[in-house]
């Protein structure tokens, strides 16, 4: 006799999936890395830096010793924070350790100037009416496509 197979949601069978796909914890570990700032604080953020997720024990880089002091006497409320913002057992214990920071600060955009377009109408009558279709042809130009 055929079993039946019942339907399955396919968030459950997509979460199957990647716990199959990944046995190095690197999923989380890159969750960890995406949430942290916002876990700790942009002062802290600047400082720290999760480098690696050893069984449930994360493993942070921190910038000086007294830095690692201070996080140490606030092991636990991190700890909350992260497993709180988390939403599960991933990380079970933080060691900080002194290391280098390899995040660089983000490159400061320059601003360039905007081309404009100069399309080549017929001479209108109407100043307005001329000023109407250069707009009209320069949004035309910035839409995507």
């Amino acid at each position: 006799m055929r079993q039946r197979k019942f339907f399955q949601h396919v968030g459950g069978t997509i979460q199957d999936l990647l716990s199959s796909l990944d046995s190095g914890s690197h999923f989380e570990l890159a969750r960890l890395i995406r949430l942290w700032p916002g876990i700790v604080g942009d002062t802290i953020a600047r400082r720290t830096e999760v480098s690696a997720l050893k069984f449930h024990t994360a493993v942070v880089r921190v910038s000086n010793a007294m830095w690692i002091q201070e996080l140490n006497l606030m092991r636990t409320h991190i700890l909350s924070r992260v497993n709180e913002a988390m939403r599960n057992d991933a990380v079970r214990e933080i060691r900080f350790v002194q290391g280098r920071i390899t995040r660089r600060p983000p490159k400061r955009l320059r601003s360039v100037p905007r081309m404009r377009r100069k399309p080549q109408l017929p001479d209108f009558a109407d100043s307005q009416l001329r000023e109407a279709f250069e707009r009209l042809v320069e949004a035309w130009g910035r839409a995507a496509r």
